[in-house]
């Protein structure tokens, strides 16, 4: 009988080791899902974002040294008056918004718009799920899908 009960007890601690050992590599793997998918991907780039390789430049012989004034301070570009009915509004988006060629997704995308960027929202269609505006950085113009921006006054 002792036998029995020293062979039960050691069926017993097995099945239980074996069963600590599975929630341990359950919870290894489950910590490291987790910290993979928490790292965001790299942001799109669209249209004339993509970058372009840079040409083999041949080896040049030293020149001297040119000493240049230097640059006069930019001004920025002269904002153009609004036609009324537009409005200034930005991205609130977190990652950024798709610009299409109409509003719809039927419709080719035509470049992309970052978060907290400045927007000239030019259209707003009755049904309002797409507004027709343009980057202030660039002047692009194109739609996007409604509800991602927010007026500034």
């Amino acid at each position: 009988m002792k036998g029995f009960f020293i062979g039960l007890s050691k069926l017993i601690l097995g099945m239980a080791i074996a069963l600590i050992l599975l929630s341990m590599a359950g919870v290894a793997t489950a910590r490291y899902f987790m910290g993979r998918l928490s790292v965001l991907p790299p942001k799109p780039l669209y249209g004339d974002e993509m970058p372009t390789p840079a040409p083999e430049a041949a080896p040049e012989a030293p020149a001297e040294p040119v000493v240049e004034a230097p640059p006069a301070p930019a001004e920025p570009p002269a904002e153009p008056a609004l036609e009324p009915g537009d409005y200034n509004a930005t991205v609130v988006q977190p990652i950024g918004l798709v610009m299409r060629e109409g509003p719809g997704v039927e419709f080719p995308q035509v470049g992309g718009v970052d978060v907290n960027e400045a927007v000239v929202v030019l259209e707003e269609p009755a049904d309002k799920s797409w507004v027709k505006v343009r980057v202030v950085s660039n002047g692009q113009e194109g739609w996007v899908k409604a509800g991602n921006t927010r007026r500034v006054e």
